[in-house]
């Protein structure tokens, strides 16, 4: 078996996508506040279309964590979700643009409790954008947090 280096990059030859995997991991032990906000370094002022998905645990809501955001930043301003996909253990709650203009998401769970997650990067190439968390933070904010 391999060990790879975090973050792990992929990348096709032709036309594809790029994912980077193990982006950021996040844990808790605390089942609450209920939501998570993760801020990117994908600015809104450039058109980049993006998803990020979440894999991982949910022990207080007895459950595998299988969630995704679908990001479109329309290069005036602006972040507009492309399909939020909550199949087990967290929501797909939204994304927002941040005070400072970055891309964010946001995730909800009823409880927390014991969970962690990694989250993956995937951009078709021709909106290539080296994608990272830049911050992270369990709240109790159903709007913008950042």
């Amino acid at each position: 078996m391999a060990n790879l280096v975090d973050p792990t990059n992929v990348r096709t030859s032709g036309n594809g996508w790029y994912s980077k995997y193990n982006i950021y991991l996040f844990y808790t032990y605390s089942g609450t506040p209920n939501y998570v906000h993760f801020k990117t370094n994908v600015s809104a002022n450039t058109e980049k279309i993006f998803m990020i998905e979440a894999i991982g645990y949910n022990y207080g809501g007895a459950s595998a964590i299988r969630a995704a955001w679908g990001v479109y930043t329309t290069g005036g301003g602006g972040t507009t979700p492309k399909g939020l996909q909550t199949i087990a253990g967290l929501t797909a709650d939204g994304v927002y643009t941040s005070s400072d203009g970055y891309a964010c998401i946001r995730a909800y769970a009823g409880s927390l409790y014991f969970a962690g997650w990694i989250l993956n990067a995937h951009v078709h190439p021709n909106y290539s954008v080296n994608i990272s968390i830049t911050a992270a933070s369990q709240n109790s904010t159903s709007g913008n947090y950042y």
